[in-house]
């Protein structure tokens, strides 16, 4: 019997309490030592619990369920329970202050349900156990106290920690550093670290950036041995490289990639058949070729997972003498790939599809301004590329067509501005624009969807392991938020059934012509699940694909290539074994992880560029719309993308309470409301490039009017009728002050 089939054995076994004696009876296959080894795994991951009677049972049955501990700035936190076995995932736990067991946040812990409930209905508990650290390195200030040394963390989430002198480094006070925690602390002694990186004077914006970076493990530098293997590299493909592979050299092929682009790990071809149907062909750059398992290169990649990219700069994957070298398509020199090439017909129907290790010569390096303007037919670049034009007309009317039928089968196109920083020549920011997707860019997108599709089929249907991009369907709970929003503006959404995609459809539509509606595709977006990496494959919700991968782009993500090598794998014969399987589900599971940490550095960093950006603007008015409603404040953007806060001690003239169910800021004596979406004139009062925080205030006059449309949900908190008093005596009974004192509920803060 395996270790997973008698876990599983155990698990099903232990639904009511057991002896060992009992569970050995029940299971007398199992080996004495293995079976006790089996039990101290579960007890030790938090799934088995053991009673003061020795008897065993899963945690569900004692009340308890592991999770992720979330702690806020305040002394409350959350815990956000494990996905059940059916895939649901429960609401969140509310954890009170003095019930957090000595965890920290992201930490894996056990907690214990209450059936009490916190004044915004959450379910409350508490942390008894603290299963597995979060694997961290925070960055804080260091600050030194009479003859004592602290690190004060920059996300108040953590506590101070104590820093003995023999553990600073170089650091001094002041300085911005890097610390790893060697006590978490207790009763009796303070959180302990130790000092692993200076990483320069606090108050910079260069520092608050190298902060973010380091604390979510995303290094610029990489290890000598890995630098020393790219090197190596040749930077032009041997002849004996070419054997076996399929020559393309004499068919017209290009990439179209961006003006500042320095990587190029697509390139793209289509012929007439002469069936009249269209061979299509995708050209990815070999990375498989140059990166083997287990060599330094590969073991660096699966660790970085994916490049990171901020304004102006790129932490890459690989080294750049391979990204930019022997691994770019770079114009008129031999490159080796691999292509999938499809047959389709005029309207986008995909009839065949293979695959082949291949060598190529792309015909030209275009960009996806220069595509844009060939195709609205400007002379001058048509002349130039007179031997492409006919090709690349042919291509954007296919990818019409696929682009048609993908909707068709219910995919969702969220199509959301996107903001673009521009740095000068200096790296300082010096405008904020929205980044344009023209023709050429959603011919790219649609040509990579297609082979990313076809190779998840092919390997699906055989059965075979590789690295699967998926994306479940929407938590019901967060569409029925969304369904009240969309109500006012005629869209009848029915929550429980969220895989009748053409319902949003109707809403994305409806709102790229109204510029009320505008913020609709971003609440639908906040209410779909994260997409991720999985070893088995069970579609793809926002496609609407049942078949799905990440096939082209192995330079900058590693499951890419993990993908090309498996692939290879299969059209080769060889035999697959159980170590492919254990490569792709950890190569998964890294991989999704190190996405998390790559959209949380460049969301932070962003932030930082922003600010940077607004700074010279303080104390001028820009019209904003609301963006988002917390308990604290009201969240602003303006046009330009730049989002804020106005605390809710800034909205004058009323006592404005937060309506969690609804998002909603409502004035308890005007009924004056804040809901996503509410236009409002702001007056910027403060922006950090260290802390990426900008502060706003409602312009003079700029409150939103008492006057809520019939479709919109009614004011939570709408003041009941008579004076202070009254109200009073009404609401005890006609006992004046006697009861029950409420207590303030406490709410979660900013993500």
């Amino acid at each position: 019997m395996s270790q997973t089939e008698l876990e599983s054995r155990l698990l099903t076994l232990l639904t009511q309490p057991m002896r060992v004696d009992d569970i050995r009876r029940a299971l007398p296959e199992a080996p004495k030592q293995e079976l006790k080894e089996a039990l101290d795994r579960l007890l030790t991951e938090g799934r088995v619990m053991k009673n003061k009677k020795n008897r065993y049972a899963v945690s569900t049955h004692y009340g308890c369920v592991t999770g992720t501990f979330l702690a806020t700035e305040r002394a409350f936190a959350f815990v956000a329970p494990d996905t059940d076995e059916d895939g649901a995932k429960p609401d969140d736990l509310f954890i009170p202050p003095g019930a957090n067991g000595g965890a920290w946040h992201g930490d894996r812990v056990l907690v214990k349900m209450s059936e009490r409930k916190n004044g915004r209905g959450r379910r409350e508990g508490a942390v008894i156990r603290v299963l597995q650290r979060a694997d961290r390195e925070l960055t804080g200030a260091l600050v030194q106290r009479g003859n004592a040394y602290f690190v004060q963390p920059t996300s108040k989430k953590y506590p101070e920690i104590a820093i003995d002198r023999h553990h600073l480094g170089d650091a001094q006070p002041g300085d911005r550093v890097a610390v790893s925690i060697s006590h978490y602390g207790d009763e009796k002694f303070l959180p302990q670290g130790v000092v692993e990186a200076d990483l320069g004077e606090d108050g910079t914006m260069e520092v608050a950036i190298a902060g973010i970076l380091h604390e979510n493990g995303v290094y610029d530098i990489f290890p000598d041995d890995v630098l020393q293997a790219a090197d190596a590299m040749p930077q032009e493909v041997e002849p004996s490289a070419l054997d076996g592979r399929l020559d393309l050299r004499d068919k017209l092929i290009f990439t179209i990639d961006g003006d500042d682009a320095k990587d190029f790990d697509d390139a793209v071809s289509l012929e007439v058949l002469d069936n009249g149907h269209l061979l299509l062909g995708v050209h990815i750059a070999d990375v498989s070729h140059y990166v083997t398992p287990g060599a330094p290169l590969d073991l660096e990649a699966f660790r970085r997972g994916t490049s990171v990219y901020y304004p102006g700069h790129v932490v890459p994957m690989l080294p750049f003498a391979l990204s930019h070298g022997i691994c770019s398509l770079n114009p008129h020199v031999d490159r080796l790939t691999f292509s999938a090439l499809m047959e389709v017909d005029k309207d986008g129907r995909r009839y065949k599809a293979r695959f082949a290790k291949s060598v190529i010569r792309s015909g030209a390096r275009m960009t996806y301004n220069k595509v844009n303007k060939i195709l609205a037919g400007d002379k001058a670049l048509r002349e130039e590329y007179g031997f492409l034009v006919e090709t690349a007309e042919r291509m954007n009317n296919l990818a019409h067509a696929m682009y048609k039928r993908r909707i068709e089968r219910g995919a969702l196109e969220l199509d959301i501005p996107e903001a673009q920083i521009i740095v000068d020549e200096t790296g300082k920011p010096v405008d904020i624009q929205y980044r344009d997707r023209g023709e050429s860019e959603k011919l790219i997108e649609e040509f990579m969807l297609a082979a990313n599709e076809a190779v998840a089929e092919y390997m699906c249907k055989r059965e075979l392991p590789t690295v699967y991009r998926v994306h479940e369907n929407p938590d019901p709970d967060k569409l029925r938020v969304f369904a009240a929003f969309a109500r006012p503006f005629g869209y009848r959404i029915d929550p429980s059934k969220p895989e009748d995609t053409f319902q949003f459809q109707t809403v994305l539509r409806g709102a790229k012509n109204d510029p009320k509606q505008r913020i609709l595709p971003t609440l639908l977006l906040r209410s779909l699940a994260r997409a991720r990496y999985a070893d088995e494959c069970i579609g793809h919700y926002g496609l609407k694909a049942k078949f799905y991968l990440h096939f082209t782009s192995p330079i900058r993500r590693y499951p890419d290539l993990v993908a090309h090598r498996m692939l290879q794998k299969a059209l080769t014969g060889e035999e697959f074994t159980a170590g492919d399987e254990i490569t792709c589900k950890e190569a998964a599971s890294q991989s999704t992880t190190r996405e998390q940490a790559a959209d949380e550095c460049e969301r932070g960093i962003d932030k930082l560029y922003i600010a940077a950006y607004m700074k010279r603007f303080v104390g001028e008015e820009f019209d904003a719309e609301v963006s988002g409603v917390q308990s604290f404040g009201v969240f602003v953007a303006l046009e330009n993308g730049c989002e804020g806060l106005i605390r809710v001690e800034l909205l004058a003239g009323d006592r404005y309470e937060y309506d969690e169910q609804r998002m909603t800021m409502v004035g308890r004596r005007t009924g004056k409301r804040f809901t996503i979406g509410t236009p409002i004139r702001v007056k910027l009062l403060a922006a950090s490039e260290v802390t990426g925080q900008i502060d706003f205030a409602p312009a003079d006059g700029a409150l939103p009017v008492s006057n809520p449309t019939d479709d919109a949900p009614p004011p939570a908190f709408a003041p009941a009728p008579g004076n202070r008093a009254q109200r009073r005596h009404q609401k005890h009974g006609g006992k004046g002050r006697g009861g029950r004192k409420g207590k303030k509920p406490p709410t979660r803060k900013r993500r």
